[in-house]
């Protein structure tokens, strides 16, 4: 198995970039790419649509773009649930709030299929001055802001969490045509105004949005919105 490891070059911390350069194993190729973490992405994402090329070539995607990394980090969910709530003897069963600190979703769309599912958590997104998730949650706003800002967490750093598409698809009650109406459009504007019905329902389960300013040589500053 050979693993192939791409950073957006320039914009991790000098020690997030040496822990991914200084594995000296053969089978580890780090590669630093000039761009943000969606123009990193783009390229993955097509190669991964191109089901021939990933066939032949036995290619796997360890981020969230593979299903299968939700559907662990589902089972994260339970877990972290049945060993924080405080009995598991009482109906209904206490709520426990789970902060997710947001860039692709992927943790987020995890966390509302395991609500889907019946688990009682309340899901808090934290996200940075990228905040599509934030607008997208509070306002029904799903739009590209003018340019991705960088901050000391990278990988929040994302304007296109492309994991909304799913989140999307849940609380649409899983209908893929309107999803893929959806993503669609956004893929041709890079705008989308979510249906009132469509949007209410991500608001119900996701109740409180956290934006935090962390833009290196910036000043400290924090916009919440209370749920």
């Amino acid at each position: 198995v050979d693993i192939v490891v791409l950073l957006p070059k320039g914009r991790c911390s000098r020690t997030q970039e040496l822990q991914m350069t200084t594995v000296l194993k053969d089978n580890v190729h780090v590669f630093g790419v000039e761009g943000n973490s969606d123009e990193l992405d783009a390229p993955i994402k097509a190669v991964l649509a191109d089901a021939a090329f990933v066939e032949k070539h036995g290619l796997l995607s360890l981020n969230s773009l593979n299903w299968s990394r939700v559907l662990v980090q589902m089972a994260h969910y339970f877990f972290a649930y049945f060993r924080c709530a405080p009995s598991l003897d009482v109906c209904p069963l206490p709520t426990v709030e789970v902060v997710v600190p947001t860039g692709a979703g992927g943790n987020l769309a995890a966390g509302c299929a395991a609500v889907k599912m019946g688990l009682p958590v309340r899901l808090v997104v934290v996200v940075n001055h990228n905040d599509i998730v934030h607008r997208a949650i509070r306002q029904g706003d799903f739009s590209l802001s003018e340019a991705v800002r960088p901050s000391l967490a990278s990988a929040m750093d994302i304007q296109v969490p492309y994991n909304m598409e799913r989140i999307f698809w849940l609380f649409s009650g899983s209908s893929g045509q309107v999803t893929r109406a959806l993503m669609e459009q956004f893929e041709r504007t890079q705008s989308l105004r979510l249906p009132e019905e469509l949007h209410s329902k991500p608001s119900q389960v996701l109740p409180c949005a956290c934006l935090r300013s962390q833009v290196p040589g910036g000043g400290p500053g924090c916009r919440a919105d209370p749920g």
